[in-house]
């Protein structure tokens, strides 16, 4: 029995490199944005949701020429910056939208729609990531051109508002 445990889980590990299997889909923040309205609209105030746009020729100018970056360079397209102003690097995903920090949202999505009285260990299970400093650091880092000083209890993407339905 452990020996074929085994084996479907290498199969299985086979499959999604393959892209035969697929993981979670990203879903967009206007689809997160129909059950947390509050967080998005704190969210969309901030930073994060404004991130892409810092990549685009002249904005951001000084931070830019303070961190030896080209003002007027499109940095849009660039692989090394998507991975931090979108959301899983891509550009048709711009800013640091939910997906960036909570995870891939259409596993959870999918359940959160046909099973309204689920537990928080039941959708964890399903890919939701609740964020800690370890997740932030994954760009707050000294890679970044723009680094400085974060404080996870202070710099946090959105305002956290207890949900509505708890879990």
């Amino acid at each position: 029995m452990k020996k074929w445990t085994v084996m479907m889980m290498v199969a299985l590990f086979a499959l999604v490199s393959a892209g035969m299997v697929s993981a979670a889909d990203y879903v967009g923040v206007a689809k997160c944005k129909m059950c947390h309205m509050k967080q998005f609209k704190s969210w969309e105030q901030g930073k994060m949701a404004k991130a892409f746009d810092d990549l685009k020729p002249g904005a951001a100018a000084d931070a830019k020429k303070a961190a030896g970056l080209d003002p007027e360079k499109d940095y849009t397209t660039d692989a090394t910056c998507l991975g931090c102003h979108t959301v899983n690097g891509k550009a048709d995903m711009p800013g640091v939208q939910c997906e960036a920090c909570h995870g891939a949202g259409s596993d959870y999505m999918k359940m959160m729609m046909t099973n309204r009285d689920f537990k928080m260990d039941e959708i964890k299970a399903k890919g939701l990531v609740i964020p800690d400093e370890a997740t932030c650091k994954k760009c707050h880092n000294e890679k970044s051109p723009f680094f400085k000083a974060f404080t996870f209890d202070k710099d946090k993407a959105h305002e956290h508002f207890p949900l509505t339905k708890q879990h």
